[in-house]
């Protein structure tokens, strides 16, 4: 039997962008929470999963 692995990764949810693989562009983060996730990845040299959301007024 194959041994599988679940990886885990942190999303950030995107306004008014779309980003595509191997573009470069500033993100401005300002939710706490978004912060966070992202201090984290950066510390773990770990991947983050960018998300556009649909409505950018929903927090």
């Amino acid at each position: 039997m194959t041994e599988q692995t679940v990886n885990f990764h942190p999303v950030l949810p995107l306004r008014d962008i779309v980003v595509f693989p191997h573009m470069i562009v500033p993100l401005f983060v300002g939710r706490e929470k978004s912060v966070r996730a992202l201090e984290q990845v950066m510390q773990d040299d770990a991947q983050i999963l960018l998300s556009s959301q649909i409505d950018p007024g929903i927090d």
